[in-house]
């Protein structure tokens, strides 16, 4: 077994897989390293959106369980609002295939996967990077840490991470046929079933992904509104074929995201949007803005990574700081955030222009007027 690589990215999710991908492509020698085998199941809601899959160079459809063109907004499960859009708006996956898809486009370019190797202990040298793992120490001119809300990379290397978590636990149902072929296309939101969270119906190939999410803070009853939605859907029997819950990290102001020679991306950085809760868009993207910093550093070793720090200021946090405010806005006064969807078609224009990634969240915040503009017609509604 190979010891050595130019790269070394623990964690074969969306993030670590594209990253894989991006250097395999520039002839970079990338070793993924994944502590499950893969396919793995993971517990996520599975929407891609449509401006994530725009980042890749590649199809998605053939591992797409469903295409969203309708969401349903409700609150408390009364009268919904009815979004629709001629244009696909999210793609529903289940992730053991979606990222097992992904790993696999980095592996025909020349990556190299090694999975069932849970890392325990990284090391910075002065020449090189040692990560060790129960059966094996791999070198490494650098490493990233692409492994999620639990990142063992910025663990070990004591990176300043500032993050603040969502909590969210979903459940896979398999329903009976005819209530089936009534999601197909069809997503639903609720903003009133729980205060301070939101609650999910994502359609899939053979059953629907049922699911809630709040802050940590407000996760203590959080079963409880997960069951009180299963019931109010009134979707008649069903099996749950899986279920499990799972850590949502949203970054805060003064978060790294490298350390000498560390990236994190994705999730492990906390690059999660607070106000959707998605998280594969930025994980992609992260990767390709870390990619060609990576290349510089290997090529001109006096280089270092500082610009991926710029690049993800810049592209993503950025964003994140101000979709972090509209989601304290919408989960403090949910009541009005739906009146203001059904007073005005413009909001849901904007909702889809930000799947579609044909709008960003500043441009919507100057569009409205700043914050305080964004107040005044939620309270004038």
């Amino acid at each position: 077994m190979k010891q050595s690589y130019d790269v070394v990215v623990v964690g074969a999710g969306p993030a670590g897989a594209t990253l894989a991908y991006e250097l395999a492509r520039k002839g970079i020698e990338a070793l993924l390293l994944e502590k499950e085998r893969l396919p793995r199941y993971k517990c996520c809601a599975g929407g891609v959106t449509a401006k994530a899959a725009k980042l890749l160079d590649f199809d998605i459809s053939e591992v797409a369980e469903d295409v969203i063109y309708e969401v349903d907004f409700t609150f408390n499960l009364g009268r919904p609002y009815l979004g629709q859009h001629d244009q696909p708006l999210i793609y529903t996956v289940m992730r053991d295939a979606f990222d097992h898809f992904l790993v696999k486009k980095a592996q025909q370019l020349g990556a190299v996967l090694i999975a069932e190797q849970k890392v325990i202990e990284i090391r910075v040298k002065a020449e090189w990077v040692e990560i060790s793992t129960a059966e094996s120490i791999f070198r490494s001119r650098l490493v990233v840490g692409a492994d999620g809300a639990y990142s063992v990379v910025a663990r070990e290397l004591g990176m300043k991470r500032n993050i603040e978590y969502v909590v969210g636990i979903e459940s896979e149902l398999v329903v009976p046929d005819e209530e089936l072929v009534k999601w197909r296309s069809r997503a639903q939101m609720d903003l009133g079933c729980m205060l301070g969270g939101y609650s999910w119906v994502f359609p899939k190939r053979n059953h629907i992904s049922v699911g809630v999410g709040c802050p940590i803070s407000k996760a203590e009853n959080l079963n409880h509104h997960h069951t009180k939605f299963l019931n109010l859907l009134s979707i008649g029997s069903y099996t749950i074929a899986g279920s499990g819950n799972h850590l949502i990290p949203t970054c805060t102001r003064g978060s790294l995201v490298l350390q000498d020679k560390a990236l994190l991306l994705g999730d492990a950085a906390g690059l999660v949007d607070p106000l959707t809760g998605e998280g594969i868009y930025n994980a992609i993207q992260s990767a390709q803005l870390a990619a060609p910093v990576i290349e510089n550093f290997l090529v001109r070793e006096k280089v270092g990574l500082q610009g991926y720090q710029q690049a993800v200021e810049e592209k993503i946090m950025s964003e994140l700081r101000i979709a972090r405010v509209l989601s304290r806005i919408l989960f403090r006064f949910p009541h009005l955030a739906f009146r203001m969807l059904n007073h005005s078609d413009s909001v849901w224009g904007v909702g889809c222009d930000l799947m579609l990634g044909e709008i960003k969240y500043a441009a919507i915040k100057e569009r409205m007027g700043g914050f305080k503009g964004i107040f005044n017609r939620l309270f004038r509604v």
